[in-house]
């Protein structure tokens, strides 16, 4: 009695699994049928219609991505560290997050703690009375600049201190037409829009740096004064 339970349940579970097969092998033709008779009834659809057959997209398709160019790779990693370092600055610096001199420097994976330094305590200070490790003094911008970037072949300052004095004498203070510059990488031309773009309050152009024509990287409303030689808080500005 035993043995022919015992056959009894082999007999079945060889019945479920030969039906299982037998559905799973309907669906797949089912399956293949569809798709291969879908984009003609489609066509034949929009035909009758007379518009515009309905999207149709191939799920089995690949995507496919274009491949970055090996400076684009040296770039993306370049950009990454120096992005990752300068987020916990822009927290409150949010006026740098967009300005060009910042985002120019970190594509180049230069962040704020190159120029700056870590400055931790200045970051951890919700008083913000601490000042950042380095900052720069008018006479430190173009030095500490010119340490990566070569000077121009011709100097801004001589180019305004002409355009200057041309202007006292009432003589034509144009450059156009003339090919005197040609060949220098800034244009004096180029240098007076700039210098009077930017509306510099610097009457004496020997105060003009780098900063001044580069970049936008000044606080527009500064509410803690230091002196940026010795670090030493000045005042406040917080109105209170």
């Amino acid at each position: 009695m035993k043995r022919d339970n015992g056959l009894l349940i082999i007999l079945v579970t060889l019945l479920m699994l030969t039906t299982i097969t037998l559905l799973s092998c309907a669906r797949t033709i089912e399956s293949e049928k569809f798709e291969n008779e879908t984009p003609h009834v489609i066509e034949k659809e929009a035909e009758a219609t007379g518009g515009l057959p309905p999207l149709v997209i191939d799920t089995s398709a690949p995507l496919l991505l274009d491949e970055p160019s090996d400076e684009e790779k040296v770039l993306a990693a370049a950009t990454t560290q120096a992005v990752k370092e300068n987020t916990a600055c822009f927290v409150c610096h949010t006026n740098y997050q967009s300005e060009f001199l910042a985002s120019r420097h970190a594509q180049a994976n230069v962040g704020c703690f190159n120029c700056h330094g870590e400055s931790s305590p200045h970051q951890n200070d919700e008083n913000n009375i601490t000042p950042p490790e380095t900052m720069y003094s008018a006479e430190k911008i173009d030095p500490f600049c010119r340490s990566c970037h070569k000077v121009h072949d011709i100097s801004p300052r001589e180019i305004i201190a002409n355009y200057l004095k041309k202007k006292s004498e009432g003589a034509n203070t144009s450059c156009q037409g003339q090919d005197c510059h040609e060949s220098d990488d800034v244009p004096p031309e180029k240098v007076v829009i700039r210098w009077k773009e930017r509306d510099l309050v610097k009457i004496d152009p020997e105060k003009i740096v780098c900063t001044d024509c580069h970049g936008d990287h000044r606080m527009k409303v500064r509410t803690i004064i230091w002196d940026k030689k010795s670090g030493k808080l000045l005042r406040t500005n917080k109105g209170d």
